[in-house]
């Protein structure tokens, strides 16, 4: 692989470990933060969630230190997961119903999700045949 092939991975390890970090460490603080309310079923979910992320990163390294040949099941799957999450904070933001949040931490994610989604894309555009 060459390096900017290296680089866009690294950001998506880097994003997914960012969240799963937040969704498993300070599961309390971030629910409260992001979601507004805590309550063990919304941690619960969260834990899920920085599970999912975390194995993700996993994936990806291994994918880094092995080929990306084959690989476009994976990261269309990390491609979907970051679509459907930013499509979901932007329907918060149009509806301006952040819940018990506020919309500026949701407006930060979905900023963040965007970058994730964008990466994403230009590594599978840019690799797709090799991916197949």
């Amino acid at each position: 692989m060459n390096k900017t092939n290296n680089i866009l991975i690294l950001i998506n390890i880097t994003f997914f470990l960012y969240y799963s970090a937040q969704l498993l460490v300070f599961t309390n603080e971030f629910t409260i933060k992001n979601l507004g309310s805590f309550n063990h079923a919304i941690a619960g979910l969260s834990e899920i969630i920085g599970i999912i992320f975390i194995s993700l990163s996993i994936s990806l390294f291994i994918i880094l230190k092995k080929n990306i040949r084959g690989q476009l099941p994976i990261f269309m799957t990390i491609l979907l997961i970051q679509l459907l999450i930013f499509l979901n904070f932007l329907r918060y933001i149009f509806t301006d119903s952040p819940g018990e949040t506020t919309i500026n931490s949701i407006l930060a994610n979905t900023i963040i999700f965007s970058l994730g989604l964008i990466n994403s894309l230009i590594f599978i555009y840019k690799n797709f045949n090799e991916l197949k």
